[in-house]
């Protein structure tokens, strides 16, 4: 059986997948003196400070008040389920700033290659795109701060051009052998969560969400609008990859699909106490016919959704088991703006599956390997039909069988697909290879392309075996090599690869959706069956 060990790295990331319940703001102090009167939990927490307090006078190395706080705290809440978690500063804005689904800053992404900076996409209407800048421009210096040949990091970069909005930033940039300087004015940026949505033929859409943010809702219906006026009757949802996000963002997106009063999720909270939601009238595609489709890294929100359909038999779930994620936290913000997210309560499926998978209390890492003992037991290549044990059977009211015992099952399976994947391969697929590559051949062939249409690339362009041989001495020159019939036997994968890595930077990610599209073994069975 291969390993597909490159979805590790993946695992940290997908095992703090965020699903919020957003209550009433916990306004008691963690440490009130009313405690006092609790006796041996007083005595507990009154315990933790002398020890923090002799640390703080008497231990002979150095270590900072605020060290010393995170870490205890870190490691309070590791010993809790897997999902409760403390989020320093510094991270804490970057995640929040995915969730709220924007930010302040120029509108450009960027990519740092051999210690240069190249815009691989200007995002549309924002304010370097109304400020001239353009795709494949290399930055060269922010206002007086020179970011070319300095050693840079994508942190101090971001750093510069980041800022409040209305704020000024002057740019020089490299363009095609000359420089140029533009003067940009700071805004608030959007972070898309539907990076794509398209027809896949002439009667059936594909939307591709991507996390469950405060503008996930609203992205999801107009997107979901454009293609029923372009004729979707059918809807492939595509929400593999998706780690969660907002709880009632879920909910809203799964309201779209079904009649008024159906159950989409409860919770269950300490003490046994339940908060039901349920879907309204008037769901947008309440008519359409529906497949969802998921794999091992969709958890929390994507689980909800998923779950909500396939127990109103909504529509057909495809793909592979998910991620298993049914826990709800709450997020708590501390003075410093580091927060604390702390379980709160449990989902359930309308049928009435939790779908959380096992834990043990300050086990996190076994929790984590799960995922990679999937891979290692063949899950991902076959149903495993230990999953589908009768007291784990839960039966929907269309007589379906459904079943819980740890994340999603789907409808239809689809084995992961590996044709074409080599050690070579996985070596490409660790390193940036194929981004500086698609960056060079833009910046000779950018002009002529981008005067194209995306459907008129995806029929017309090809990777030629004069290209593929390039590819493959580009990556020889940087270390990365194969032997001939690793190469030959991921020739093709590798090949569609290079053209999605160009396609996306000239359309972004949707135009690297829309050639996958064309190419995906799951999709592919989906279009078969839906």
């Amino acid at each position: 059986m291969k390993k597909i060990n490159y979805l590790f790295p993946l695992f940290f990331a997908i095992a703090l997948a965020i699903g919020f319940y957003l209550g009433k703001k916990n306004t008691t102090p963690i440490f009130d003196e009313k405690a006092k009167s609790s006796g041996i939990d007083y005595n507990s927490k009154r315990k933790l400070f002398t020890v923090l307090k002799e640390i703080e006078e008497n231990y002979v190395d150095s270590i900072s008040d605020k060290e010393l706080t995170d870490k205890t705290i870190e490691q309070l809440l590791a010993n809790l389920d897997p999902h409760s978690v403390y989020i320093p500063y510094k991270k804490n804005n970057r995640e929040e700033e995915n969730l709220k689904g924007e930010f302040a800053g120029v509108g450009v992404k960027f990519i740092i290659l051999n210690d240069t900076l190249h815009v691989t996409n200007v995002i549309e209407n924002g304010p370097s795109y109304r400020a001239g800048l353009k795709n494949g421009d290399i930055v060269l210096q922010v206002d007086t701060t020179p970011v070319a040949g300095v050693n840079l990091k994508n942190e101090q970069v971001m750093s510069l051009l980041k800022g409040r909005p209305n704020t000024i930033v002057k740019v020089k940039l490299l363009r095609q052998g000359k420089e140029v300087t533009k003067t940009i004015k700071r805004g608030i940026i959007p972070i898309k969560s539907v990076t794509a949505a398209f027809m896949l033929n002439k009667n059936t859409g594909y939307i591709r969400l991507v996390r469950f943010s405060e503008t996930s809702a609203q992205e999801f219906f107009f997107a979901s609008q454009k293609l029923l006026k372009q004729g979707m009757t059918k809807l492939v949802f595509d929400l593999r990859g998706n780690g969660g996000g907002y709880l009632q963002i879920a909910e809203q997106i799964s309201d779209e699909f079904l009649e008024g009063g159906k159950t989409i999720v409860y919770t269950k909270e300490k003490g046994g106490r339940k908060n039901y939601a349920y879907s309204t009238n008037g769901g947008l595609l309440k008519d359409i016919k529906l497949a969802v489709l998921i794999d091992s890294e969709s958890a929390s929100a994507s689980e909800i959704v998923a779950g909500a359909l396939q127990d109103n038999d909504r529509g057909t779930v495809f793909g592979r088991r998910s991620f298993g994620k049914g826990l709800v936290q709450k997020p708590v913000m501390l003075p410093d703006s580091s927060q604390f997210r702390i379980t709160i309560a449990r989902y359930y499926t309308p049928t009435g599956r939790s779908i959380q998978k096992p834990y043990e209390l300050g086990n996190s890492y076994d929790y984590m390997m799960e995922l990679y003992d999937r891979d290692r037991n063949g899950e991902l290549f076959k149903v495993d039909s230990s999953m589908f044990a009768d007291s784990l059977k839960f039966m929907t009211e269309g007589g379906k069988a459904v079943y819980g015992g740890g994340g999603i099952m789907p409808d239809i399976f689809i084995p992961y697909d590996t044709v074409g994947y080599s050690m070579f391969y996985r070596k490409i697929a660790y390193s940036r290879i194929l981004t500086e590559f698609s960056i060079n051949y833009l910046s000779n062939h950018r002009k002529k392309l981008a005067k194209k249409s995306l459907n008129f690339y995806l029929r017309n362009f090809k990777v030629t075996n004069a290209m593929f041989n390039e590819f493959v001495a580009f990556a020889k020159e940087r270390e990365v090599t194969g032997t001939a019939s690793e190469i030959a036997k991921s020739k093709e994968r590798l090949s569609n690869r290079i053209k999605e890595e160009i396609a996306s930077g000239i359309w972004d990610e949707e135009g690297r959706e829309y050639i996958n599209s064309r190419n995906n073994n799951d999709l592919k069975i989906v279009l078969e069956n839906i």
